[in-house]
């Protein structure tokens, strides 16, 4: 079992009683005192595989993070799941927000889930992406790109990605399952 985030080292004091100190184990952690109890879950997150062509020809749209973590590498459109939201709404919420797109929440297609890590202000948040395709709207050119989180946009061959270029390790999980997939 992969050990608890930095998240539970920020809790000192029992959140309904004050009590100081918590007991852990796994991702649990209780207080003594009044018997309450807090998990540390990962965070659902939600990412769009943007693809033109098929087998071969197959070409999948990356961009080039402009901020950290990750500030310079690859990476998938994508980000947390806001509450209340489903995965795809998500999926597609973030290709809006970051690219200008708006997609279609049915269109998507899941290809694969993959944990990940994301370390954000001295905390290591723990994620499970969720990956979805869909083919890649006309008038999104590859090239310089400026939209605050992104400074390029990359068309890829999913298989032939160098894998230490991602921002992310659940990308390369991603990148995987679409070249097997051959879309």
């Amino acid at each position: 079992m992969p050990t608890p985030s930095r998240t539970a080292d920020t809790f000192r004091h029992c959140s309904a009683c004050g009590t100081p100190g918590l007991a852990r184990e796994g991702n649990r952690m209780q207080c003594g005192a009044c018997g309450w109890t807090f998990f540390v879950n990962v965070a659902a997150a939600a990412a769009v595989l943007l693809t033109t062509g098929t087998g071969a020809d197959l070409r999948v749209l990356l961009v080039r993070r402009a901020l950290e973590p990750g500030r310079g590498r690859l990476g998938i459109p994508g980000g947390f799941v806001d509450a209340g939201e489903s995965a795809q709404e998500a999926a597609c919420r973030e290709a809006r927000e970051e690219l200008g797109l708006d997609l279609d929440p049915a269109a998507l297609r899941f290809l694969t889930s993959a944990p990940n890590t994301y370390p954000f202000a001295g905390v290591t948040y723990h994620s499970l992406d969720l990956y979805f395709t869909t083919p890649l709207p006309g008038g999104v050119p590859p090239g310089s790109f400026d939209r605050g989180e992104i400074t390029e946009l990359v068309m890829a061959d999913p298989a032939a990605t160098d894998r230490t270029a991602l921002a992310f390790p659940a990308a390369e999980a991603a990148l995987d399952a679409l070249a097997a997939a051959g879309a």
